[in-house]
């Protein structure tokens, strides 16, 4: 399986420490294990090949491995560009992680490839988009899936499990808070943090995991947004977002979800992202704190951290070997696995539409976007949500 990342930020190289490297340290795990074939990283910017080749040689260490990690410079006419990798290197599968703004054009020009597409969230910020992505993938009968690791997340599969229980009876509402540092928004994403906001490019991980849990339907969503700390800096985006969604079960029961999400936590908070959330049913509540996991580290200079190696980790097996593993790889790990079944048989196509955060079964996180950027425009009136 050979496969193609493009974008060489945070989240793939874990560059300027901002943390392991998620896509192309699960990618060279796999590789040792078989699974992964090739891997190339493409960047329209030819700094990026610095990152990646640090980034392969700090991965290859720690799993001791020996993994060659090809990069490719996009050139101007990116369509060609993403055509001839393909081509040159017999890419199978695309892993996008980019500015959210450019998710559509870049995934378009892959899902014409011919490349199954794992796309990290969101996978456009209008319906249209999202509509327009889920026929091109349908045509040429490609695979295409959103990149919602919180569906692989243990704490969530039990809780999931709970709810079809009915163990806290009906739900009555949730109640979200989620914050990362003020870094990201200044520093990691300086160059395209004012055209996302915090609830679009974050708090949709939320919207998909409630929509999951229950798979209950978005009816209308009411958003505001406080500006002013990001403005001030030179970053023209709310500084956190307050949204409050109506959801229809498929009972026909009604439940409401709030959702208070910033990006201007200090950058000594103990996390880069502080998440918890509740779930208020008629017989009980869930508490669930995603920050703590209940591993503190304190070290010298007072500074305090909330380790959460549940997500992405080198971790020590059995032979004392350090793998990568968590939820963060199992996102990676469930979307090569799947390739390889397609590639037994084309009827998994349509399974794999309805198991899994496929495109089309993202589309209703991207109405609910949609729906919350024209409410943040009418301070905060009550939009419809339609998929």
């Amino acid at each position: 399986m050979n496969i193609l990342v493009i974008g060489a930020g945070m989240y793939v190289t874990g560059r300027n420490g901002t943390g392991t490297g998620t896509i192309l340290s699960a990618l060279v795990q796999l590789y040792k294990l078989g699974n992964v074939d090739s891997i190339t990283v493409a960047s329209p910017s030819a700094s990026s090949e610095e990152d990646v080749t640090a980034a392969a040689l700090r991965i290859n260490g720690l799993l001791n491995a020996n993994v060659s990690v090809h990069f490719e410079l996009l050139g101007k006419d990116i369509r060609s560009s993403i055509e001839k990798i393909k081509q040159t290197r017999n890419i199978e599968g695309v892993v996008i992680a980019i500015p959210d703004h450019l998710h559509f054009e870049i995934g378009k020009y892959c899902l014409l490839a011919g490349m199954h597409t794992l796309m990290v969230k969101p996978l456009t910020p209008t319906v249209a988009e999202a509509k327009e992505l889920i026929a091109i993938a349908s045509e040429n009968n490609l695979f295409a899936c959103v990149e919602f690791h919180k569906r692989y997340d243990q704490t969530n599969l039990w809780i999931k499990k709970a709810l079809q229980e009915e163990r806290i009876g009906a739900i009555n509402y949730i109640d979200v808070d989620y914050s990362q540092r003020i870094s990201i928004p200044l520093t990691t994403f300086k160059s395209w943090s004012n055209q996302s906001n915090i609830f679009q490019y974050l708090g949709v991980h939320y919207v998909d995991l409630f929509y999951w849990l229950t798979r209950a339907t978005p009816i209308r969503i009411s958003a505001n947004g406080v500006m002013g700390v990001l403005k001030s800096k030179g970053v023209d985006t709310y500084d956190s977002t307050h949204c409050t969604i109506e959801w229809q079960e498929p009972t026909g029961k009604n439940f409401f979800t709030i959702h208070n999400t910033n990006w201007v936590d200090p950058d000594t908070s103990s996390a880069l992202s502080d998440q918890k959330y509740k779930i208020i049913g008629t017989k009980g509540r869930i508490e669930c704190d995603q920050k703590n996991r209940g591993i503190e580290l304190v070290s010298e200079g007072n500074h305090i951290q909330q380790i959460n190696p549940y997500f992405s980790d080198y971790l020590p097996n059995a032979d004392g070997d350090l793998i990568f593993s968590g939820y963060g790889f199992t996102s990676i790990a469930q979307f090569v696995d799947d390739l390889k079944s397609l590639k037994e048989s084309n009827s998994r196509l349509a399974f794999l539409n309805n198991n899994r955060p496929s495109f089309k079964d993202s589309l209703t996180s991207v109405a609910v976007i949609e729906a919350a950027n024209s409410s943040f425009k009418l301070a905060g009136a009550w939009q419809e949500v339609i998929v």
